[in-house]
């Protein structure tokens, strides 16, 4: 102690000697700390069931045509074996259908008899309206849709005749005295499922939606009358929507269908019409189930298996995937159930709000590189506390997480210094399958505890080597003379800490920036359609929901403000992926592609050309849930983007060059295949 007392310049020495292993030590555990799963989790196959990409890629040069179709365009949903157990499907609701029940719901047949082969052509064809199963009348010759037909049939052990179609009677006019008589019927039998309202809606915690009778457009198997009249002849099957064939005539059918006719709303586009779906409910809880449901919540705060399956036995938005973001630090999503313990259980609504819309926790500001708030800033507050109000009744989970694991303060310094300022934008972010949380009983030493002793002994150290250099040297040097020393001396003390002030925020960028500062900057470059371009209130309404739905459902965030993509994917189950580029366009973007076709691949994953495409790198998965009126919007809004000439490269199948781990790159050679 005497020989470090004899020298300021020893104290120095040393003082910063002790700050720089510490913190090398704050680096070095930063990679290590996470380096391991808690845990690793596969689903069982019947559960749900991983293929390889892409789709059919493994299938005999011999196989069968449906097969084939099947294996390329059904499986990546319905599951290899029709199960309805698709890698894609944890995410979709409904779940897809299982087709070793030999079960369907939109079918001409009668109630107790099988679906035809025409009604099974149908949908392959048509498509089911505003869900994820799409058309493939552009895509499928008529041999290849009878094939896959057939083949989808073999899944089912169901013996039995179609026999013949039942037969739809002449309509009964909708006239005052039949709507009379269908509403009569209509509160009799119907309001327990649909409602007073003719809203429908979850009425019970965990059952199917009723749906909403005053949007035909989304009714799945068409909204004429001769479909309507079917589905309450036939029902549907597997599902709480019986046949009315014995208890009701014919005629009373019609009646039905005339009233149910009668209380549709204008839709949204024609004239005199509203916005009126899900995403507008008045219920909060519900209006955010139905945000939570499509949103990008789910890509960070549900874990997933090695192929990208989501874990959603119980463990939905329960945290606990590792997200790389350097030079920011190692984050492990946090647990947004109930839990009191270990989730958000203490939180209340409005805090959980504020950290959705800008990232301020009682007792932190949360990094937007692990958590975009500067994206989902642009939630209107409602929206935010109706998210929040939803995810207060997610059942509790106990899955402890660690804190992030940062590095240290000249490593993070340095890094961020070489990124473009303030947004300190990482090369890539990068997501882990597995739980880096703690779902059982605490194991011990949480695992972030090394970190913050290192951080605790930077700070003893800085403060001791202060106190010493103090006292160190000969006593007559401790202190200036005069004037001129004491001024040079508050000079330099002066200097370090303003350099350590500017070295301190330049580390603490981008969290430090207002919330509000942070988002505009961001979205400074979104394309806002001129109110003046559109002749009707409607198509204006339309649009600008359309605008706010591509802020907040992330689509700028891979395919840019301006929409042109260009961002890279490498993870080695789907391979390479570029975003696309989406502006209207017609050589490069999508103005060429029809309104079908871009709903098609939003909410199906299906391309213009037939390509399927993966849910975690497009996540038409989540997007299935979009309502509607709020994926037309979202296409009205696409359709403004201003056309830019940007050729994007095609998709690279899975190589050895790829990544282990799923990485976002965000800059560096994003024009290259590969992890690189």
């Amino acid at each position: 102690m005497s020989w470090l007392l004899a020298s300021r310049r020893r104290v120095v020495v040393a003082t910063v000697a002790a700050l720089v292993a510490l913190d090398a030590g704050r680096s070095i555990y930063a990679r290590i700390g996470y380096a391991e799963a808690r845990e690793r989790w596969r689903p069982a196959p019947a559960d749900y069931a991983s293929i390889r990409w892409p789709p059919g890629v493994d299938l005999q040069a011999d196989a069968p045509l449906g097969a084939r179709v099947y294996a390329q365009h059904c499986a990546v949903c319905h599951g290899p074996n029709g199960r309805g157990n698709g890698p894609a499907a944890p995410s979709l609701r409904p779940r897809p259908r299982d087709f070793t029940s030999g079960e369907f719901k939109y079918k001409s047949t009668p109630p107790e008899a099988p679906a035809a082969d025409a009604d099974l052509i149908r949908t392959v064809r048509e498509g089911l309206r505003a869900s994820a199963m799409p058309y493939f009348g552009d895509l499928l010759s008529d041999e290849e849709v009878r094939a896959v037909v057939a083949h989808l049939k073999t899944f089912s052990k169901s013996e039995g005749s179609p026999g013949e179609p039942l037969h739809v009677p002449p309509r009964a006019p909708p006239d005052a005295v039949s709507l009379a008589r269908g509403k009569e019927l209509f509160l009799l039998s119907c309001t327990p499922c649909h409602g007073n309202d003719y809203r429908g809606g979850e009425r019970e915690v965990g059952a199917p939606p009723a749906r909403d009778l005053t949007a035909p457009w989304t009714f799945r198997g068409g909204s004429e009358p001769e479909q309507v009249w079917l589905r309450l002849t036939a029902g549907m099957v597997s599902s709480p929507m019986p046949s009315w064939q014995v208890a009701l005539s014919d005629e009373q059918r019609w009646d039905l269908v005339n009233f149910v006719e009668s209380v549709a709303r204008v839709p949204p586009w024609a004239p005199g019409g509203q916005l009126d779906g899900p995403g507008r409910d008045s219920d909060p809880v519900r209006r955010g189930k139905y945000l939570v449901q499509l949103e990008m919540c789910g890509l960070c705060h549900t874990q997933i298996d090695p192929a990208g399956i989501y874990r959603e036995d119980g463990f939905f938005l329960a945290g606990g995937m590792r997200v790389r973001a350097w030079p920011h630090a190692n984050f492990v999503s946090r647990n947004l159930t109930s839990d009191k313990e270990t989730g958000i259980g203490d939180f209340t609504t409005e805090q959980i709000a504020t950290v959705i819309r800008t990232g301020r926790r009682p007792d932190r500001v949360l990094d937007p590189w692990g958590m975009p708030w500067f994206v989902l800033h642009s939630f209107a507050p409602e929206d935010a506390l109706a998210i929040a109000a939803h995810l207060g009744t997610l059942p509790p989970v106990q899955n402890r997480v660690p804190e992030p694991l940062h590095f240290g303060f000249i490593e993070t310094l340095v890094g961020k210094l070489s990124t473009p300022l303030p947004a300190a934008m990482p090369y890539f972010l990068e997501y882990a399958d597995g739980n880096w949380g703690e779902s059982g009983p605490s194991m011990g030493i949480a695992r972030d505890l090394p970190q913050r002793v290192l951080e605790i002994a930077q700070i003893v150290v800085l403060v001791l080597g202060a106190a010493i250099f103090t006292f160190a040297g000969p006593r007559e040097k401790r202190f200036p003379r005069g004037a001129r020393d004491w001024a040079k001396a508050l000079g330099i003390l002066l200097g370090l800490l303003i350099l350590a002030f500017i070295a301190r925020v330049i580390v603490a960028l981008p969290q430090i920036i207002p919330a509000e500062q942070l988002s505009q900057a961001v979205m400074s470059g979104l394309p806002t359609a001129d109110p003046k371009q559109f002749g009707t209130p409607e198509q204006l309404a339309l649009v600008q929901r359309g605008q706010y739905l591509f802020k907040v459902t992330s689509c700028a965030f891979c395919h840019g403000f301006d929409g042109s993509g260009g961002a890279k994917i490498s993870w080695k189950p789907f391979g390479t992926l570029f975003a696309r580029n989406i502006t209207s366009d017609r050589e490069t973007g999508i103005g060429r592609w029809s309104n079908q076709q871009i709903a098609r691949a939003i909410r199906s994953g299906v391309s213009r050309d037939g390509r399927q495409l993966h849910w975690q790198g497009m996540t038409w998965d989540l997007l299935s849930n979009l309502d509607e009126e709020d994926l037309r919007a979202l296409i009205a809004y696409l359709r403004t983007l201003p056309a830019v000439r940007k050729v994007i490269h095609p998709p690279r199948p899975p190589a050895p060059d790829d990544c282990d781990l799923y990485r976002f790159f965000l800059r560096g050679r994003l024009d290259e295949p590969g992890c690189r």
